[in-house]
């Protein structure tokens, strides 16, 4: 029985990573967060690459930042391989950044959601017996 549970969770959380990759790389979805991630991103800009003095288009940057959301997404979705622990792995660093590039910009209330998601991706990252997946 803890298998279709694990399950559910696992595709859960990837269902939430899609969503948020979808709204950064189109306004499909919902109009308002997209808004919201292109003038968030603008920060994210500044924050990682233009303090080491590399220029990087925020509307760039957002767009590969959601299509790595999606493509982790889905890896997680299709089951269990290696591709899925570098896609738990990828997701942590990617929620990361966000919650420290937050956190530098002083939006201290926009890491929330990020906070949720980078909890629920470490839980997938241990997974059980302290493996996310075999490597059979």
């Amino acid at each position: 029985m803890a298998f279709p549970i694990r399950r559910l969770f696992v595709v859960t959380v990837a269902v939430f990573y899609i969503y948020l990759g979808v709204n950064k790389v189109s306004p499909m979805l919902n109009p308002g967060l997209h808004k919201e991630f292109d003038s968030a991103f603008v920060g994210h800009a500044k924050v990682f690459p233009g303090r080491i003095g590399v220029k990087i288009e925020p509307d760039l940057f957002r767009f590969v930042f959601g299509i790595a959301e999606i493509v982790s997404g889905v890896l997680l979705i299709l089951g269990e391989s290696v591709w899925c622990v570098y896609a738990v792995y990828n997701l942590l660093l990617m929620t990361t950044f966000t919650c420290l590039s937050y956190y530098t910009q002083g939006e201290t209330n926009k890491c929330i959601p990020y906070l949720v998601g980078l909890s629920l991706t470490s839980v997938l990252a241990s997974g059980s017996d302290i493996r996310h997946y075999k490597y059979d």
